[in-house]
């Protein structure tokens, strides 16, 4: 059942981000989360930073679009899902492909970290494509979190 409620968080999470409900995806965190962007190198901790972020992501891309690239993933208390941003926040069409990965905790998220690229850079540099694979192992060794 834990895995059903970590697949409807997602899905909340991502309805939640395409009608810009920055409150309404601040109340999905738990009141301590930890969220890392790691392509930006930032770091925010508690869910009033977070909603303050999401905010800001939503007043400059006010038509950012988050699609899941394939089916969650829910393995216990952790959700792995692909995902396609695409906005026009400075007038130009920009797309950022990437990866998040969340610890649910009594129905919230207590931690995210979002693995991304941006998807034109990668094309400008002259790389193919690239494809993101994802596995995970849902074994009771899993690594996880520095816990």
């Amino acid at each position: 059942m834990l895995e059903q409620q970590v697949y409807g968080l997602v899905y909340d999470y991502v309805g939640a981000w395409n009608r810009h409900d920055a409150d309404g995806l601040g109340c999905l965190y738990a009141d301590d989360a930890l969220y890392e962007d790691l392509r930006l190198g930032a770091t925010l901790h508690g869910r009033a930073a977070i909603r303050a972020q999401l905010r800001g992501v939503f007043a400059g891309c006010s038509d950012a679009v988050l699609a899941l690239g394939a089916e969650p993933l829910a393995a216990g208390d952790r959700a792995y899902f692909e995902w396609l941003m695409t906005g026009n926040g400075d007038g130009h069409a920009r797309e950022l492909r990437g990866v998040s990965v969340m610890l649910v905790e009594d129905g919230r998220i207590v931690r995210q970290t979002d693995y991304s690229h941006s998807v034109a850079a990668v094309r400008t540099a002259g790389a193919a494509d690239v494809g993101i694979t994802t596995a995970v192992a849902a074994v009771d060794d899993n690594v996880a979190w520095g816990e």
